[in-house]
This record gives structure tokens, C-alpha cells and sequence, in this order.
């Protein structure tokens, strides 16, 4: 589908992402971070970090120099960085930190996207993109694939599995929803592949799996010597998991693929 935006337009929004990640990730130190997280807007730390977003940004944009966008996403970018700390200071949970961490990067590339919209006055084009995208019958059906191979098919295969599960798994012993994140990633690199037609590094992906996961042996003995080790069982578990997950991430793909074939 034709863009409405042209290369140049793009080049912008390129650079600015560019200047993001330098300035966000390669020129903060984890002594300005500590300096902002304890002193807040005392620090000068703070504010320097928000004087080189604007100038990093300038700089790689120098040609289509605009005061108020890039006034704008200086500003901006200040006032999510304070909201951040002062939401990371009254946390009391670690895991928390993750969340927001992703809640403040989008935030800041939801930002970032106004701002080149500003500088190429291009809201009218960006509306003329969505006005395309949403009605891409082809578009939104690989997405619905997505959808539906990351939370209806893991229920599926947890649902399916569950019986054995006290079989074969300690908790003690396992990362807690690993199980799931793997099935979850695993099937949405299964289904890009059926959707590019790779199915021979399907193949490859599914005997690695295999091999990490049956010499992954829990020392039973020790941490619950009450249920002896069966590698049998725990052979039997891995194929059937990963057979569910990896067989609901082909048929969805095929199915996808046929509905994309027709008139």
C-alpha cells in the first residue's frame, strides 16, 4: 500500500528516533540517573539530560530547524522524565520498574511522532495513512493471527496441559510464566514463518526447543523427594506442549495463507 508520506518526510522521523536513543540511552550515565531518582529537579543532572534532547535533535535535523517543535519535544520529554521518577520513588515492587520503564518509552515516541508530525504539517497524511491501514483486509487479518496464536491458543495449551503439570513441574524450580513467555514468543516466530513460507526453520526452531528443554532435568530428589523423576513423563510433557503450540501456530498460518489467496 502507498504511503502518504514521502522519503524525506521520513528521513525526519528517522532522525528524531535517532536522537532519542543517544540521548536516552548512549549520554546518561547511571550516576546522572541515581542524581535525578534522589534529587529530582535539584538535580542538574535532570536538566542537562533535557538541554541535549533538544540540541542532539536539532542537530540531526538541522535542515528543517523548527523553535516550537523542537521546544515542544524538549519540554515534553522533561515532563515525562519527572513523572517517571516521582511514579519509580513511591513503587515498592522491583517488577514494577519494567511497566514503567515501557510506559515511559512509548510516551516518549507518542512524543516524538506529534513532533514530526509538527514539522512536516503532516496530521492530514498521518489520517490518509490509518484511512488506508484499518481496511487492508490482508493487513488486519495477519494481525488478527497474531492476536489469536498470543492469548486464545496459550489458555488453550495451558488448558490442555494442566493435568500434567504437577507431574512434571516444581515450582521451585521454574521462573515463574516462563513456560508461557516461551510459548508466547515461540508461536509468533512460528507463525512469521509460515506467513514468509520458511517452514524448513520451523523445523530447526522445534529441535533446538526439544534439545534445551528435555536435558533440562529439575534435580527432583533434592527439592521433592516425596515424587520421584520420571524423564519419561517430562519427555511426554515437553513434545505435547510444544506439538499444541507449535501445530495451533501452523494451522493458523495456513488458515491465514488460504483466506489470503482467495478473490
Amino acid at each position: 500500500m502507498p504511503t502518504p508520506f514521502t522519503y524525506a518526510e521520513g528521513s525526519i522521523l528517522v532522525r528524531l528516533l535517532i536522537a532519542h536513543i543517544i540521548t536516552d540511552f548512549f549520554l546518561q550515565t547511571s550516576k546522572g540517573i541515581a542524581a535525578k531518582e534522589n534529587r529530582m529537579l535539584a538535580s542538574g543532572s535532570f536538566w542537562l539530560h533535557g538541554l541535549y534532547t533538544g540540541i542532539v535533535a536539532a542537530l540531526l535535523v538541522w535542515e528543517h530547524f523548527a523553535w516550537l517543535p523542537l521546544l515542544v519535544l524538549t519540554l515534553s520529554h522533561l515532563v515525562i522524565d519527572y513523572a517517571k521518577v516521582r511514579v519509580k520513588a513511591s513503587l515498592k515492587q522491583s517488577e514494577k520498574e519494567l511497566a514503567l520503564f515501557v510506559t515511559d518509552q512509548v510516551l516518549h515516541l507518542l512524543m516524538i511522532a506529534i513532533v514530526w508530525l509538527m514539522m512536516i504539517k503532516g496530521f492530514a497524511k498521518c489520517r490518509a495513512l490509518f484511512a488506508g491501514i484499518l481496511p487492508d483486509y490482508r493487513l488486519m487479518l495477519r494481525v488478527l493471527g497474531y492476536l489469536v496464536v498470543i492469548a486464545p491458543v496459550t489458555y488453550l495449551v495451558k488448558f490442555l496441559t494442566a493435568k500434567w503439570q504437577n507431574e512434571v513441574i516444581d515450582p521451585n524450580q521454574s521462573l515463574r510464566d516462563a513456560g508461557k513467555w516461551i510459548g508466547i514468543l515461540e508461536r509468533v516466530i512460528v507463525l512469521t514463518l509460515v506467513f514468509s513460507g520458511q517452514f524448513t526453520a520451523i523445523g530447526f526452531l522445534a529441535t533446538s526447543k526439544s534439545i534445551l528443554r528435555l536435558i533440562d532435568k529439575p534435580d527432583a530428589t533434592e527439592n521433592n523427594p516425596g515424587k520421584p523423576w520420571s524423564s519419561r513423563k517430562h519427555t511426554e510433557y515437553v513434545l505435547i506442549g510444544t506439538f499444541l503450540s507449535f501445530g495451533a501456530a501452523i494451522v493458523t498460518g495456513l488458515f491465514i495463507n488460504y483466506l489470503l489467496t482467495l478473490p
